[in-house]
């Protein structure tokens, strides 16, 4: 691994719970070995196209990062139902893609956000979208979903040696009823088993967060504390 630049930022609003302060480490890196990425996601860090970023929170240790082992991960009842509601989808696993297609599908997904929960507004244009997606100092794979022809959920995985680190994904949603996010983290836990990969990283989890709470539904799995990786 070869780091760039480095950079903790000063304290400021926290995006998951109320009334707290956040800080971020960032490092910008290049040439990202498969093995060091694994060794980064072990540690809590995550990955945006070329930037790691970890909390450093000085009063709060309420991110912590999340992982599904693979082989012993089964499906819940209403996991399973949400399997058979997009039974209809076409899944296609390809590199990164940059298009109107995607980008209006991002646009959408963000803007129910910024309705429904409140999220920043954050208006994306097509060099914003690559540079996030696209360049990767890892290899990094594209879950794109269909409904016949239709575009209705993209999602981005990072490769590593020994796992999969889900990235980000968004959804359409017109489609809300068929519960997407869930059916395409199912598909990362599926593509994890296939290509022989020991556990699927899902991010962070903070309890109070509903936006990240929703991770813990995926069982068993495993959350990184003080005293290392701990199932639960």
């Amino acid at each position: 691994m070869i780091e760039l630049a480095q950079l903790d930022t000063e304290p400021e609003a926290c995006p998951y719970l109320p009334d707290r302060e956040a800080r971020t480490r960032y490092r910008l890196v290049a040439d990202l070995l498969p093995v060091e990425y694994d060794e980064k996601l072990s540690q809590g860090w995550r990955r945006f196209g070329s930037i790691l970023f970890s909390p450093r929170c000085e009063s709060c240790s309420e991110c912590l990062s999340i992982r599904i082992p693979v082989e012993s991960f089964s499906p819940s009842k209403s996991q399973r139902r949400v399997l058979r509601k997009n039974r209809d989808l076409v899944l296609e696993v390809e590199d990164p893609k940059l298009d109107e297609e995607r980008l209006d599908l991002y646009t959408r997904h963000h803007a129910d956000r910024e309705t429904r929960r409140g999220w920043p507004s954050a208006a994306m244009g097509f060099e914003e979208y690559y540079e996030t997606f696209c360049l990767n100092a890892v290899e990094t794979l594209e879950f794109s979903y269909r409904l016949a022809d239709r575009l209705v959920a993209v999602a981005y995985v990072g490769k590593a040696e020994a796992s999969l680190n889900s990235i980000y994904a968004f959804t359409d949603p017109a489609l809300s009823a068929r519960s997407l996010g869930v059916y395409d983290v199912l598909c990362e836990i599926e593509e994890a088993r296939r290509l022989a990969k020991s556990h699927l990283y899902l991010g962070y989890y903070v309890r109070g967060c509903k936006s990240m709470e929703y991770k813990a539904s995926y069982r068993p799995h495993q959350i990184l504390g003080s005293e290392g990786w701990q199932e639960a």
